[in-house]
């Protein structure tokens, strides 16, 4: 097998039990990898029935074909299994370190199950795997606990850890790797804290891996690293970081405001953008492992009530969450509290999400201060936010800190008093920060159709509608107009293909703008000797999304779960997108039309799956 190692660890914390699992070369074929090959392995022995903090609920690392590469884009790794947070199909990408970790040390992925007695560390060494005891580890920060685990394994083992908020089982609590890269979305830190998993630490003594065509992918090789390096799109990011067009999505009503009450706030914009955060609190650049990019920020606040040390810094989605969503335009504050939700391990777009809609919550009276423990909650109060609010959330301290651990739609739920109407999910995960009503009507169309709900990385539609992807190769060239349903179901047809790939190749949205079919192709023949056209490169892609469609039936969710809450469909209020009306129900119809999904089980036909390569999976949910 080349590129992938056809190995997977599985551990089992109840019993402490540790063995290695051989998969056949077909399953990588058909699934590709990442977030795929974890639906297929859940598919084929997960408990759909277990609730997700159960004992018995399967938590699944796995890397993609890809790992280990010494290019842009390659070192990303997949979590998956079933969300904490909206109880259906989960799964989060994070780049970083440990994805090449893991493929050198001779593993594709990791498969846990069980609940340990009391807190432990997963240590993979090469062939050396075992389980110790992690009390010390158990309380701390994930920064703390990061150095801790380097001081006893040496600087160079690559860890994933929580922090307080997934061993309270916060349901938006995240892992990070290298207390910096976040598998953000689903809420899978507060998996690995219900069965007592501290952390995930990899050393690996060897550094090489074989590719099928090792002429071929040097040839490649070469072609990425120039594209990488002189396109555009690196050269801003890399400079600006991925808040570099805030400002200019502010003015086009891309950015949610004070809760998705507003579409334009042009100060706030200028306030938060990379150039501001350049100009003001940048100390350096990180990448991730091989990638010329270098989009990560570095960031120091000096002085100040949000004083934080050089360290990680705020991406655009942090950014966002705790700014616009929050009437917010105090970048150090920004900087301060994306830092604390790195520590505390809570995912940063959730917890601003459901921060956001408390205060609007509090506004209209749905929250009271009786509800609130006498804390008022206030737009653009982020010393409230900072030094109260998250650090009670992920100790789930009192009602307040209860309430709001377990997200906006289940505190939604809990309140009553309409306010699931201004909630802004699919499928109970909270939405990213790009408005469709004012970024592009296709994305909420990708929102509503996603399987893991609201996750703009899922499919490629946000970057198709702004015209930074065209695929002629496989007969899409159409530009689109961001504010109409004209071929939105179309190109999202393309956009969760592509998603699919992208996502199982546990490859970067951001490298992969240089790249074309063709050379997304060769990837995968000269790395991992696929085999493949640009058809059948295709048809996998949309393999993996019916696939976790098909996962989400078994958790009881139809066509009526691919919908957005009223606050997301309303026309907006104010700025450029002002008074447009969305076509959602004829983008949904006609979407499903061109997928071959029930209109009714919100599952692909039997005869779709069966011109996939399904049959078998097709038996399971079409019964004859």
């Amino acid at each position: 097998m080349y590129g992938n190692t056809g190995k997977i660890v599985r551990v089992d914390l109840s019993s402490g039990k540790i063995d290695i699992q051989s998969l056949p070369e077909a399953i990588y074929r058909k699934y590709i990898g990442g977030s795929g090959l974890a639906a297929a392995y859940f598919w084929e022995h997960g408990d759909p029935g277990a609730d997700a903090l159960n004992p018995a609920a399967m938590l699944i690392f796995m890397n993609g074909p890809f790992a280990g590469l010494r290019i842009s884009g390659a070192s990303r790794n997949c979590v998956a299994g079933r969300s904490p947070l909206t109880g259906t199909w989960g799964d989060a990408s994070c780049g970083g370190w440990f994805a090449p970790a893991l493929r050198y040390a001779g593993y594709d992925g990791i498969v846990i199950t069980g609940q340990a007695a009391s807190p432990v560390m997963l240590q993979i060494s090469d062939d050396r795997i075992e389980l110790q005891a992690a009390d010390a580890l158990w309380g701390m920060s994930v920064d703390d606990a990061d150095r801790a685990i380097k001081a006893d394994m040496g600087r160079y083992c690559r860890t994933v850890a929580i922090g307080p908020a997934g061993e309270n089982r916060v349901r938006y609590a995240n892992i990070l790797n290298e207390a910096h890269h976040a598998f953000g979305r689903c809420g899978f830190g507060a998996i690995m804290g219900a069965k007592r998993l501290k952390a995930i630490a990899v050393n690996a003594s060897k550094t090489r891996m074989t590719v099928a065509d090792p002429e071929g992918y040097a040839q490649l090789k070469q072609t990425l690293k120039a594209q990488a390096r002189d396109s555009i799109t690196g050269q801003v990011l890399g400079d600006l970081g991925t808040a570099a067009k805030l400002e200019y999505q502010a003015l086009c009503g891309d950015v949610p405001i004070r809760n998705w009450t507003s579409n334009i706030w042009e100060e706030m914009g200028e306030a938060l953008t990379g150039d501001t955060l350049a100009e003001t609190y940048l100390t350096g650049r990180r990448s991730c492992a091989f990638c010329r990019i270098a989009c990560k920020r570095v960031v120091a606040v000096d002085d100040g009530p949000f004083a934080i040390p050089s360290g990680p810094g705020p991406e655009y989605e942090t950014i966002a969450a705790f700014g616009a969503l929050m009437g917010a335009k105090d970048l150090a504050a920004v900087c301060k509290a994306g830092r604390v939700c790195n520590q505390l391990g809570m995912d940063t777009i959730s917890a601003g999400a459901t921060i956001a809609w408390a205060m609007e919550a509090f506004e209209r009276g749905d929250l009271t201060l009786a509800d609130t423990e006498g804390i008022a909650l206030q737009w653009g109060d982020m010393d409230t936010v900072v030094h109260t609010l998250l650090p009670k959330i992920a100790r789930r301290e009192g009602a307040l800190g209860k309430l709001l651990a377990g997200g906006s739609v289940a505190a939604a739920k809990r309140i009553g008093r309409e306010s699931l109407a201004y909630t802004a999910h699919s499928k109970g995960l909270e939405a990213p920060m790009h408005d469709p009503r004012g970024g592009g009507h296709g994305l909420a169309l990708a929102y509503a159709v996603s399987p893991r709900g609201g996750c703009h990385v899922a499919t490629i539609m946000l970057p198709m509608e702004n015209g930074a992807c065209y695929y002629p190769e496989i007969g899409f060239e159409v530009e689109l107009e961001p504010l109409t349903d004209e071929h939105k179901a179309e190109a999202a047809q393309v956009a969760v293909e592509m998603g699919g790939i992208e996502n199982s190749a546990c490859f970067c949205q951001f490298a992969d703008r240089e790249l074309t079919i063709g050379q997304w192709v060769d990837l995968f023949n000269t790395v991992a000797g696929y085999g493949w056209d640009a058809q059948a490169m295709m048809r996998a892609g949309r393999r993996v999304f019916y696939l976790k469609r098909l996962l989400n039936s078994l958790f009881g969710l139809t066509a009526e779960d691919d919908v957005l809450p009223p606050r997301m469909l309303e026309p907006a209020r104010d700025g450029e997108p002002e008074g447009i009306v969305m076509n959602f129900d004829v983008m949904k119809a006609d979407f499903y039309h061109r997928m071959r999904i029930d209109p009714e089980r919100g599952v692909p036909l039997r005869e779709a799956l069966e011109a996939c390569g399904m049959a078998e999976e097709a038996g399971r949910v079409w019964p004859r």
